[in-house]
């Protein structure tokens, strides 16, 4: 029985990584949709499980990113029209961000593009494969949590 090498996981999850942001960008660029990119996925991703509307700090907990690097992206969105930044009525250290209509219509896209990039990493699974190796890469995220 050949034994699997178990030092690598760290490798393999950013060569995953690297390997699935090419695949989204190709779609990206197939499908004619310029100007965003897969990191920009991660916030619009967001919005959208969050009926459209969060603040900056909530987008930043929820994709676990740096608020600095939410800023960034949300602000290169807000250029391209995918959604609108305003300043809370109530407290004005607060910024929401809003899906705009151009966002909420480029849902049928993204959701497209997540449906083909799922297709092509669970080729050749069982559906308790699935489960298992979400379960495993779960408990391997949360032992990074505290950094």
């Amino acid at each position: 029985m050949v034994k699997i090498r178990t030092d690598i996981v760290i490798g393999l999850v950013a060569n995953i990584r690297e390997k699935s942001a090419q695949f989204i960008n190709g779609e990206l660029k197939r499908l004619g949709v310029e100007g965003i990119n897969s990191s920009h996925g991660t916030i619009l991703s967001a919005l959208y499980d969050n009926d459209g509307q969060m603040t900056m700090n909530e987008i930043a907990k929820y994709i676990a990113r740096r608020k600095s690097s939410v800023t960034d992206m949300v602000k290169k969105l807000e250029k391209l029209g995918y959604v609108e930044r305003k300043q809370d009525e109530l407290d004005a250290r607060v910024i929401n961000v809003t899906l705009s209509p151009k966002g909420i219509e480029f849902r049928k896209t993204f959701l497209k593009i997540s449906k083909a990039l799922l297709e092509k990493a669970y080729d050749g699974f069982e559906e308790e494969e699935k489960e298992i190796l979400v379960k495993y890469l779960g408990k391997v995220r949360k032992n990074f949590q505290d950094i």
